[in-house]
């Protein structure tokens, strides 16, 4: 499986986010980043898709002899990865990879619907005739990617969906939120890659209504557009648990 790299450093969250430099790469690349954050975007990618599984203990030794890292950089990855939610610390017992649950995916997109839709009213409201271009231009290549090649979901196709929905609330002029909604954005494309395999017919016509809501300023309309979105990715996962098709990473 290819891999996901958000290309943004804690410093630079808000930045990545207005942006929308998402890479995905089976390489990371390492120019101006500490060995410290090579090793997080290293493990975390490896975490998003499931290279390392849920509940998967980390040996720390193993893990710096296989990237040619100190032990220290290592422990500092491991402990940003805690603090963001990718890996559990246990006392005597070490850091493990996060589990998945359905209890989780429901809580993160209810979190992610609440901050998302604030950035994307925000977003709205402070939005620029150029944003307006932009947002075309992500929707344009977005609908022009193709979700699956050859039966297995397509790398390019996460990268273009990443920059939609950060060009969408690049204009939005709170740090914070920005902040909040790209930690929330990133643990949902974790169960993402969880429903890729899953139908859903009407994906670029979703894109396109919020699009067209936002660029319209029609705040109410593209808020209630992006928080169906959202929910619809976890229904469709909670509808292949009862159908006997979930993942059996799920909890």
């Amino acid at each position: 499986m290819s891999s996901l790299v958000l290309d943004a450093g804690r410093g630079s969250l808000a930045v990545e986010a207005r942006t929308g430099r998402a890479q995905w790469s089976g390489q990371l690349t390492n120019t101006g980043k500490s060995l410290t954050e090579s090793v997080y975007f290293s493990v975390r990618d490896d975490i998003l898709t499931y290279r390392l599984k849920p509940a998967t203990k980390l040996n720390i030794a193993s893990m710096a002899k296989a990237r040619g890292v100190s032990l220290s950089a290592v422990r500092e990855a491991l402990a940003r990865l805690t603090s963001d939610g990718f890996v559990v610390n246990e006392p005597q017992r070490g850091f493990r990879v996060a589990s998945v649950s359905l209890a989780d995916l429901l809580d993160l997109t209810e979190r992610r619907v609440a901050i998302e839709g604030q950035c994307l009213l925000r977003s709205i409201q402070n939005g620029s005739l150029a944003w307006e271009g932009r947002v075309l231009a992500s929707l344009h290549e977005l609908s022009r990617t193709p979700v699956h090649l050859q039966n297995e979901f397509n790398p390019a196709w996460i990268n273009t969906h990443v920059r939609f929905h950060a060009t969408l609330v690049e204009a939005c002029d709170s740090p914070w939120l920005m902040r909040i909604r790209e930690l929330l954005f990133i643990h949902s494309e974790r169960y993402r890659v969880l429903s890729i395999h899953l139908d859903r017919p009407h994906l670029d016509a979703e894109h396109h209504h919020i699009a067209e809501a936002a660029i319209a300023r029609d705040t109410e309309r593209a808020v209630a557009l992006l928080a169906e979105h959202v929910k619809l990715t976890a229904q469709i996962i909670l509808q292949s648990e009862s159908d006997g098709r979930a993942s059996p990473f799920l909890g």
